[in-house]
Parts: C-alpha cells; structure tokens; sequence
C-alpha cells in the first residue's frame, strides 16, 4: 500500500530542483567579465547548452521510465549529475570549454529528472485532485527556483564560479529519493499496453517549446539589464530573477481554484499576463517596476504549464504519460536552447537588450486573444474530470 503523503513529499523534492538550469542566471553578466576575449552569445551557452543536452535525456526517460528502467533509478542518476556535473565549473576557472562539458552532463542529469514527477502525479491522481497536485508542484518548483537562483545570486557576487556551487542542493533531494520514494507499481492491464502518443502531444509540445523560446531573453538578459542600466549588482539580479519563480509559485498556489472556473480559457488568462508583466519589464526603469513584471511574467507562465499538463492528462493513456511528459519537457528546453540564436536573430534588427522582451508583449499577448476567441467559439473538448 503507497503512502501518498510520504510519496508527495519525496516528488516535491525532485520538483524542488527542476528549475535549477536557472540557478546560475544572475551570474551571466560575471561570468562574461571573467571571459573578456569571449563574445557574449558564446557565453549564453552556460545558461543555454544544457538545454540542448535536456532534449535527448527527457526524451528517452520519458520513454523507459516505469517501463524498461524504474523511476527511482533514473532519479537517483539524473540528481547526481544535476549536484556534481552542477558544481564543478567551480574549480575549473581557466577552460571555458571543460565548464561547456560540465553543463552539457548538468543538463543530461535534469533531462533525466524533468519528467519523472510529473509523470508520477499523473499516474496517481485524476481530475480535481490531479489539477490540484499539478498546483503544489508548481508551488515546490518554483520555491526551489527561488532558493536555487537566490543563492547563485548571493555566491556569484562573491566570485562568478561560486553560483554553481548552489546545485550541491540536489543532494538533499537524492536522500529523499533514497530513503522515501517506493518504485511506483504500474498497474496490471498497463504492463503489455503499447505506447501511443498522439500527434497532438507534439504539436502542444511544440507551440510550448516557442513560449519557453521567446521567454528565455527575460531570464538570461536580467543580470545585464540591471547591471548595464546601473540598477544593481549581480546579488540584485538573483533577487529579481527569483521573483519570476515567486510568481510561479503563486500560480501554483491557485492554478486548481483557476482551472476550476476558467478550465480551457487557463491558458490565455496565463498569456495575457505573460504579455502583460512582460510589458512592464520592457519599460521598467528601477528594480522595484522591474520585480513587479517579472513576478507577472512568473505567474502567467505558472499558470500555462500545469495547464498544459492537464491537456496531456486528457489526451494519452495513463501508460503514456511519462513519455508524454518527455515530448513536452524536451521540445521545452529545445526552446531554451533556441534562444540562443533567437536573441542573436533579433539584435540583428534591434540591438536594444530590451527588445526580445517587447517582442515577447506582443507575441504572447497576440496569441492569448487568438487562444481566447477560439475556445470561446468552439465546444469544450476537454473536462476537467477526465
């Protein structure tokens, strides 16, 4: 018999670490003073690479997991490499392209993490309750964003190599994992049932992948906001980055109350906000407007993706949704790492270091309307019970 509370507990702790690939973004801006000979595009990779390595490993996780290999497995591997692959640009001060290693098998250890809670809430819960533990979990996650990015914040003001330092918090996690996560039993009729994921499951994933794309200049341009416009230090940049995680957590917080009421029109209540606190950051001119709209922009991205979640909940087999999980996990950090070029694309046709944030107003703001006026014309084709 699986105790739910102790089981609840020991996902929360992998959900606490599942936003760490922001751990370091308030030491973006250090880390390009301490590589002078290095264009910054090039130095966004710390931030970006583990994106790219993400894809394959939540992919494949989300394929094997409770299948082939058992959660607990691959959850003890992947928060080992999240912890030390994490630290060890730490002691490797000189060689940018060892720390690129490092975070290339940082991101393979949170690949491997991504999906596995959600996966795990899916298989458990159902309707209400589902929606409910989606909200908790975006509740833990981003408070562990919060932890993670304050504290890379905090050690990078100290010296740019200490902000890594902040993933070691991935241990506690593992002594979690160890000691109160059971494997969770797949049930019987799900043993022989062949993995069928729809082609809807992409074509979400992918329309998500393009949010987290053109979100990701907000996150990895704060440092250098508000250190070139003089409006604080790196320790600054981890307060206000920590925010959007705030947000997050807020939203998870009501994401079960919201999805009650608003069901299929959550997703362009979240994307009016996006547009909306992505607005006030683009024309922010001191840090207390800067930390009011990207508190906005956590909540209105707090609010869309356990939102998503519930629509893959709907649409695959309860065998599916690890691997369902994974699709959108990966197509996600396949947007992360896109933003690399995405920015690069942009100053082409604006250098402003503001403007993929204003593009990002009108984007998010242009399709929570189409969003909004196409759930409201057509029938509801997904219950919150299902």
């Amino acid at each position: 018999m699986v105790n739910k509370k102790i089981v609840t507990i020991a996902v929360m702790s992998v959900f606490f670490i599942a936003m760490g690939i922001g751990t370091i973004t308030p030491a973006i801006q250090s880390i390009a003073e301490a590589f002078p000979n290095l264009n910054f595009s090039t130095i966004l990779l710390v931030s970006t690479l583990p994106s790219l390595f993400i894809i394959p490993s939540t992919y494949i996780a989300g394929m094997v997991a409770g299948n082939k290999i058992g959660y607990r497995p691959l959850l003890i591997v992947g928060i080992l490499l999240f912890s030390l692959a994490g630290a060890a640009p730490y002691f490797l001060t000189t060689n940018f392209t060892t720390i690129l290693i490092t975070r290339a098998l940082f991101g393979i250890g949170l690949g491997v993490i991504m999906p596995l809670g959600n996966a795990i809430i899916l298989s458990l819960f159902e309707g209400q309750e589902r929606a409910n533990m989606l909200g908790l979990s975006g509740v833990v996650m981003n408070l562990g964003g919060i932890v993670l990015q304050l504290l890379g914040g905090i050690l990078a003001a100290i010296r740019w190599n200490y902000a890594f330092l902040a993933h070691l918090v991935g241990i506690l996690s593992l002594i979690m994992v160890l000691f109160m996560l059971p494997e969770p039993e797949r049930k019987e009729q799900q043993v022989n049932e062949k993995i069928v994921i729809p082609t809807t499951v992409y074509f979400i994933s992918a329309m998500f992948g393009i949010a987290m794309m053109v979100n990701y200049p907000l996150l990895v341009n704060m440092s250098t906001i508000i250190i070139t416009d003089k409006l604080g230090d790196a320790a600054s940049a981890g307060v206000v980055l920590s925010m959007f995680t705030v947000g997050g957590m807020i939203a998870g917080a009501i994401f079960g109350k919201v999805y009650q009421i608003a069901t299929r029109f959550t997703i362009s209540i979240g994307l009016l906000i996006l547009a909306l606190g992505s607005g006030i950051v683009h024309y922010a001119s001191n840090l207390m407007i800067l930390t009011l709209g990207t508190t906005l922009v956590g909540i209105g991205f707090g609010l869309v993706m356990p939102a998503v979640m519930m629509i893959l909940g709907m649409i695959v087999a309860p065998v599916a949704f690890a691997a369902a999980s994974g699709i959108l996990m990966a197509f996600m950090n396949l947007g992360g790492f896109l933003s690399t070029y995405y920015i690069a694309m942009l100053s082409n046709i604006n250098s402003a270091v503001r403007f993929p944030i204003f593009v990002a107003m009108c984007l998010y703001g242009i399709s929570g309307l189409i969003y909004g006026a196409i759930q409201a014309k057509n029938p509801p084709s997904f219950s919150a019970k299902s």
